[in-house]
């Protein structure tokens, strides 16, 4: 195709991908009703019942599907392993009375074997067919082999099932008939087509919303026809530096009341001239139609000041005498070369710590790289850390790529979550902290490098070493200057001053117009009572929950009586797993608070990160994390 010739351009010419795990005779059944289907998708039969989800990622990064199919145990748990649909297969009742119905020919005795539930059928069949019909139910793919293996003691029977038994049932040559049927296959495959369409689009149109709302550069406003109601992007708030009250009248600004609206022309906003372009979104009958401006800067007024440095964006907040300490020692150990390793519980503020360090260094003109060590693949880490060559590996960035040590030259790396770190990993470091020097992947030459290393752990990495789960080596090489980072609950001066601190922001951010001090004023006594052991990013997120409900309500005097709802953690009595307990029990309330999630919503990822506030791939990589306990 020409790539000028944009009519005969698609929006998306990629055939939608289908990833089939099965089990011996569905895998054959689902085999046989694929032809019936080419040009709708790809599609691709695993015949395995799996148990990790190491085996599943494997599968899923070769193939990149859209949806899954499977059926049974083996659906039920790729439902709550995979962030992507899983569609299973649904067999009808009128499956399982033709394969009771087909038992029933060659045996009296007829043994099914459900899949999570009993069903009504068997009792019909039993009546209908004249035979006897004992059923078992199972959820695991275990508990199936251990009914099988009690089904099997007796004599003359016939198993009826999902296509595990009746696989073991051949392998014994015992009488099975399985409870699947092409029809059955179809509709599963029809309704995967479906979903996995459902599925792509819904991921473009979060992707565009987002980059519209997060990341678009262009401001970008939203009102309805009387302006009641405006919607504002990152760009149009940052840009057109708006107070709360400027925001009612900002279509005014654009549009005069009473004129007619023009699809493109000029306004003046806070001193600076705009172009907009103006789209009408009209949703048919019965919905109010929407205006959307775009605005593209004319000229920039020439009396601003100077842009102000956010020199605030990474302060440390504190009156405390123990952060006191810490920022004692950080002025003691940010002037030597040699490495700086931080301890602290999960949200304390260590990044912050370490941005101080790099801050008040000889390297401070270099860069602030961050990289969080449990956020990346094993098999990524070393082209991350050290870069790679061109055609250092199969779907590497053409002309090569730097590295993040590369990157902090002459600056600061700074290693959060470094106990996260796999062995081999870890060796990989400890070479680069002897030579100060690397290689990137497919290179043949050593590049030097000179940076402030600081590296970060909320475990203890002394015990870690003590166990064999971390290299002692590398621990004293890290281990050169140390700093602990004490939690907010013991230093709960600090909660007023962070509190206030990062209110002003958030009521900026959310355009209240309440005073900082008088919402602080009726939350106080609530901060204070609680232990927070989720520390300030945890009371980051409370503070922001209260804002967001003030901004929607605009009542302070309603706030306490809808604390409960909105805060229930500052009224619960702290729990085992809240209260703190030594080095690494929050690794276990976090790990308890996914596996609550995951089961709430009955293995929906999606729902499960939305409400624990996390992405698919961080869902993702925690459960991976949990299940290789």
């Amino acid at each position: 195709m020409d790539i000028k010739d944009v009519n005969k351009a698609t929006t998306d010419n990629s055939a939608l991908k289908i990833l089939i795990f099965g089990y011996n005779e569905f895998s054959q059944l689902m085999s046989s009703v694929l032809s019936s289907f080419d040009g709708d998708a790809q599609f691709k039969i695993v015949d395995a019942i799996v148990g990790s989800s190491h085996e599943i990622q494997g599968h899923i990064e070769d193939f990149s599907p859209d949806v899954v199919v499977s059926a049974g145990s083996n659906a039920r748990y790729l439902q709550s392993a995979l962030p992507i649909p899983v569609v299973p297969l649904i067999t009808t009742e009128w499956d399982i009375f033709h394969a009771l119905e087909k038992a029933s020919q060659v045996t009296d005795e007829v043994h099914f074997i459900s899949f999570s539930e009993a069903h009504c059928t068997s009792h019909i069949a039993q009546e209908k067919l004249g035979v006897t019909i004992t059923e078992s139910v199972y959820l695991t793919a275990e508990q199936a082999r251990e009914q099988f293996y009690l089904a099997s003691q007796r004599e003359n029977i016939a198993i009826v099932g999902a296509s595990l038994v009746c696989g073991l049932a051949n392998s014994r040559n015992i009488p099975s008939f399985m409870i699947y049927s092409e029809q059955s296959c179809r509709d599963t495959i029809k309704e995967a087509i479906q979903q996995g369409k459902a599925w792509r689009k819904q991921e473009k149109d979060q992707a565009l919303l987002s980059w519209l709302l997060m990341q678009s550069q262009t401001p970008i406003i939203m009102v309805d026809e009387k302006g009641d109601s405006l919607t504002l992007n990152n760009a149009a708030r940052e840009h057109l530096n708006l107070s709360s009250r400027a925001e009612i009248d900002l279509d005014a600004l654009i549009h005069p009341i009473g004129e007619k609206r023009e699809t493109d022309g000029e306004c003046e906003i806070n001193g600076n001239e705009w172009w907009f372009h103006l789209d009408t979104i009209d949703h048919g009958q019965g919905f109010k139609p929407m205006y959307v401006y775009q605005l593209y800067r004319k000229k920039v007024k020439q009396s601003l000041p100077t842009a102000t440095h956010k020199s605030d964006k990474h302060e440390l907040v504190y009156v405390s005498k123990a952060i006191e300490n810490v920022t004692q020692q950080v002025k003691a150990y940010a002037s030597s070369p040699s490495n700086v390793l931080l301890f602290g519980e999960s949200g304390t503020g260590k990044e912050l710590v370490a941005r101080q360090i790099h801050k008040q260094s000889p390297y401070a003109d270099g860069k602030f790289v961050a990289l969080n060590c449990s956020a990346i693949p094993s098999e990524l880490f070393e082209g991350e850390l050290f870069g790679h060559q061109d055609g250092a590996y199969t779907g590497s960035k053409r002309g090569g790529r730097k590295g993040l040590i590369e990157e902090a030259q002459n600056g600061a790396l700074f290693l959060d979550e470094i106990s996260e770190l796999a062995l081999d990993q870890q060796a990989k470091l400890l070479r680069f902290l002897q030579e100060r020097s690397f290689r990137p992947l497919g290179g043949n030459q050593e590049k030097d490098v000179d940076l402030k290393l600081i590296a970060a752990s909320n475990r203890s990495l002394s015990e870690m070493a003590a166990s064999g789960e971390f290299r002692e080596d590398l621990f004293y090489r890290l281990n050169v200057f140390n700093i602990t980072v004490p939690p907010l609950r013991e230093r709960p001066e600090d909660i007023k001053h962070i509190a206030i601190f990062k209110l002003k922001k958030l009521i900026q951010r959310y355009k209240v117009e309440i005073s900082v001090h008088d919402l602080f004023n009726s939350i106080e006594r609530y901060l204070n009572g609680h232990r927070w052991p989720g520390n300030i990013r945890e009371l980051e997120n409370v503070l922001e929950r209260i804002v967001a409900y003030l901004h929607t309500v605009d009542d302070i005097e309603r706030l306490p009586h809808m604390l409960h709802q909105i805060t229930p953690e500052l009224f619960s009595a702290p729990t085992q797993t809240q209260s703190y307990r030594g080095e690494g029990q929050l690794k276990t309330q976090e790990e308890e608070l996914i596996l609550a999630a995951i089961n709430k919503w009955q293995g929906d990822k999606h729902k499960a990160a939305q409400e624990l506030g996390i992405s698919h791939t961080t869902l993702w990589r925690r459960l991976k994390t949990i299940r290789q306990k």
